[in-house]
């Protein structure tokens, strides 16, 4: 009898270690599914709605390796004026590896415009991203978005340049027929009027 149930324990044991592990459930296409909303949203310009899908989608990605999420919460961030958390989305898609060369564009856009905005601004930053952006695709367009371009990427590139006082690479953007004087005692404030057109304009294509 005692052998019967030695027998029976043994097959127990061995059925138990030869199940089958369930199936991983791929989230994926959740993530994705709810980033593609949040897109949908955001280009409707119904960025609360945005945001929310962008951080449902951020909830599914259990480990925080995907970089789409965070840069659509980035933008909606930017587009609703709270610049500092909009700018920790961006970096959070920088750091994930698997980011795209379109998205990092887009990123890069994203922050030189939020650096620009955000209180007081870091126009180091501002020159640094629009650069690489520029540099990259000199005629770019952000997708979602379009009426954000090279332009404004310009716009900002030649108030950071007048700020860090490169005013040569300043009036390249905003004075490139050289009809200013640079021996003008005027010089500056020329310049300056002429960049401000410049911001003015990128705000009206908004």
């Amino acid at each position: 009898m005692k052998t019967a149930v030695y027998l029976l324990m043994i097959t127990l044991a061995v059925i138990g270690c030869s199940t089958p592990a369930a199936p991983e459930f791929d989230l994926r296409p959740i993530y994705l599914n709810e980033v593609s909303r949040g897109w949908s949203f955001f280009t409707d310009s119904k960025y609360g709605l945005a945001s929310s899908s962008f951080r449902i989608a951020l909830d599914s990605d259990e480990q925080r390796i995907w970089p789409e999420a965070y840069i659509g919460l980035g933008w909606s961030l930017a587009m609703q004026d709270s610049l500092t958390k909009s700018i920790n989305n961006f970096n959070s898609a920088l750091s994930r590896e698997l980011l795209y060369a379109r998205d990092s564009l887009s990123v890069f856009t994203g922050l030189s415009l939020a650096y620009r905005d955000i209180t007081p601004p870091n126009f180091s930053l501002v020159r640094d991203y629009a650069l690489s952006v520029l540099q990259s695709d000199p005629n770019y367009v952000f997708e979602y978005k379009r009426m954000i371009n090279a332009d404004d990427l310009q716009a900002v590139l030649a108030e950071a340049y007048f700020n860090l006082s490169q005013l040569p690479q300043a009036a390249a953007i905003a004075d490139p027929d050289s009809l200013l004087d640079p021996l003008s005692a005027s010089y500056q404030t020329d310049l300056l009027t002429k960049i401000n057109l410049l911001i003015t304009l990128s705000r009206e294509g908004e």
